[in-house]
């Protein structure tokens, strides 16, 4: 029975299932290698969160530090709310020692906007970052899974690296909380192979359900869960002068 259970993990886990956010979007880029999948290694495994901050991240963070994980978290500007309005949330995972990553300020596919409008998109979302916690990020995760050579080659010459992923849970897609939970099995099965996971802190079930049995499963098979910083041995911020006092230009 465990055998035949094993089986269906593993052909779980080798179907592919690309992430998308409130839209679907299949993915589209070339075979770069200025990309990054998974950690560098074996044992080692990332546990990284898009699209917020939003309502779920406390209880995402809760998850993570009763089991003493660190995770990533990839974040917008304005998507699900205004990032200004979950300032103090923010600056509390960060202060927690959770990494703080780029996602774009709307969430746009970046293979469907002009450089200059990707410029934009990027140097909005750094000026919030730098009010709330006095950062620059250095990881960036493309909305959708989207790249292409040009828009990485861009964002190289901003200072960032592009993060992909290994292990895509399918919240945003709508799969089940079981699919996801199978794919946290079929990855526990594969240990010592290291891998980076996708999951989104806007998905109730991702904080509630997925999230506290992939720590469970994935720790159990011996996994030592890091940070993307650890995982790929990437700088994750340029640190300029400090943040900002909230004032009026705190707005989306």
């Amino acid at each position: 029975m465990r055998i035949f259970a094993l089986a269906i993990a593993l052909l779980a886990f080798s179907t592919p299932s690309f992430a998308r956010s409130h839209a679907g979007a299949h993915r589209r880029h070339s075979n770069t290698t200025q990309v990054y999948k998974e950690c560098k290694t074996p044992g080692h495994f990332a546990l990284t969160f898009d699209d917020g901050p939003w309502e779920y991240e406390p209880k995402v963070v809760q998850d993570l530090e009763g089991k003493g994980v660190l995770g990533t978290f990839f974040v917008n500007g304005d998507n699900y709310a205004c990032i200004y309005d979950y300032a103090d949330q923010l600056q509390s995972i960060f202060d927690a020692g959770h990494i703080i990553g780029s996602h774009t300020w709307t969430h746009r596919d970046i293979n469907e906007v002009s450089p200059e409008e990707l410029e934009s998109e990027m140097g909005k979302i750094e000026v919030a970052l730098k009010k709330i916690l006095g950062i620059r990020p250095k990881l960036f995760r493309p909305p959708y899974g989207q790249y292409n050579d040009t828009n990485v080659r861009i964002l190289k010459q901003r200072g960032y690296s592009t993060i992909d992923w290994s292990l895509d849970a399918g919240d945003a897609l709508g799969e089940t909380p079981e699919y996801s939970k199978a794919q946290y099995d079929a990855q526990a099965a594969l240990f010592p192979a290291p891998g980076v996971s996708l999951m989104h802190e806007t998905i109730n079930t991702t904080a509630y359900e997925v999230l506290p049995y992939a720590i469970e499963v994935l720790q159990a098979a011996g996994y030592q869960l890091v940070t993307l910083p650890v995982c790929l041995g990437l700088k994750p911020y340029d640190y300029i002068t400090g943040k900002e006092t909230r004032n009026e230009s705190w707005k989306c």
